[in-house]
């Protein structure tokens, strides 16, 4: 019993940066899937170079200028 409880608790931690970044609002598109892989791959490390790098608000949505 206690080995299935650790497993579980192996497989959170390994699934929650996952979590993290599908559900951030600082990536969009081919961006986030490139995170997604990352954080995939290198799991902790990798979110927290997502952290660290992807800007906190966000993308700002561009304002078209119409012609005058």
């Amino acid at each position: 019993m206690n080995e299935v409880v650790f497993l579980i608790i192996i497989l959170s931690a390994y699934i929650l940066p996952v979590v993290i970044v599908v559900n951030s609002k600082r990536t969009q598109g081919h961006e986030k899937n490139g995170w997604l892989l990352g954080v995939i791959i290198f799991s902790w490390l990798g979110l927290f170079m997502y952290f660290t790098i992807v800007p906190k608000q966000g993308h700002k949505k561009r304002k078209k200028n119409k012609p005058s």
